[in-house]
């Protein structure tokens, strides 16, 4: 009698036990569950007041190029990289120059004698404003990614994604040295590069400026590679950057102000000196979506222009 009771009880507790299962089963079906709580909401990130958007597309210009590389703007000239061309165009869109690379470029910068800085994979070479070549450093290891150029005064400051470094050089394309943005600070890592976006900038008062990507911060060094500052806010607000390295390209403004592209949730935005958000320049809507992060450039007016590798574009935005 007592282990046919015993038997029931356990029967019923295997039945229950059943039950519980199955319903959690099916309440954890796909089209039964009522979604991710954790999920990040990129529509609430997208939507942003209108009021922030200060600058307006005026124009664009379509690139005869299978592979956009880099742009800069100097003395009223836009530059372009792109496939294994240099092409220098002016503010109507009208072609100047156009010089055959030996090598696909990934950025180039221009100095104030007009001389082009281009940077290959793992080399940089230097042209006159008439595209003649004047010289091509040693190439740099097997590793090497040139994502970014900079200038200042007889330094050339060559951004390597690949070897996650800085890389110096003189104006002669002489190698000097490079660093790697690590410090005696506890848990600091140096340059975090988990993608091939890496950019740094020199701004009006000759501070170097370097995107720590992974980090989602913009770091200031002296020229011998010490850290000294950085501006850091990591949020998915409009304020802030998120994902997993950002911002993807930079350029510094006349007063000092960062100009910022973002991938993941692409937009173009200000920042004062001091860090703050200024104004937003574009909004994911104007780019395509899961769309790649234009590369910017900010001429003395501050109007920038935006290489949209997504549409094969150079895309100019002013202050309304």
């Amino acid at each position: 009698m007592k282990k046919s009771v015993i038997y029931i009880f356990l029967s019923l507790i295997v039945i229950i036990i059943l039950i519980i299962v199955i319903g959690d089963f099916r309440s954890t079906r796909p089209d039964r569950m009522s979604g991710n709580p954790y999920k990040l909401n990129l529509d609430r990130i997208k939507s942003v007041d209108p009021n922030l958007v200060t600058y307006q597309e005026t124009k664009n210009y379509r690139i005869n190029a299978r592979q956009a590389g880099g742009i800069a703007v100097a003395g009223e000239k836009i530059y372009l990289a792109a496939d294994t061309f240099l092409q220098v165009f002016d503010y109507a869109g009208r072609q100047i120059l156009k010089i055959t690379l030996p090598e696909p470029a990934g950025c180039l910068e221009v100095s104030k004698q007009g001389d082009i800085i281009v940077g290959h994979r793992n080399a940089v070479a230097l042209y006159s404003a008439a595209g003649e070549m004047k010289w091509r450093s040693e190439p740099l290891d097997e590793r090497a990614v040139i994502t970014a150029l900079a200038l200042k005064d007889g330094t050339i400051f060559a951004a390597d994604a690949g070897n996650r470094a800085v890389h110096l050089y003189t104006a002669e394309g002489k190698y000097v040295d490079s660093f790697e943005g690590k410090t005696s600070i506890e848990g600091n890592h140096g340059f975090i590069v988990p993608s091939p976006y890496f950019d740094l900038g020199v701004n009006p008062d000759g501070e170097l400026w370097v995107v720590n990507p992974g980090k989602l911060a913009l770091e200031n060094y002296t020229d011998e590679g010490n850290l000294r500052s950085y501006l850091e806010n990591i949020s998915p607000e409009i304020d802030g950057f998120s994902g997993c390295c950002n911002p993807a390209h930079i350029a510094i403004m006349a007063d000092g102000s960062f100009l910022t592209s973002e991938k993941g949730v692409v937009r173009i935005k200000i920042y004062e000196p001091s860090g703050e958000l200024s104004t937003v320049v574009a909004l994911p809507d104007k780019f395509m979506e899961d769309g790649e992060a234009p590369d910017v450039a900010v001429d003395e007016e501050g109007i920038v222009y935006a290489l949209d590798y997504d549409r094969n574009m150079i895309r100019i935005f002013e202050p309304k």
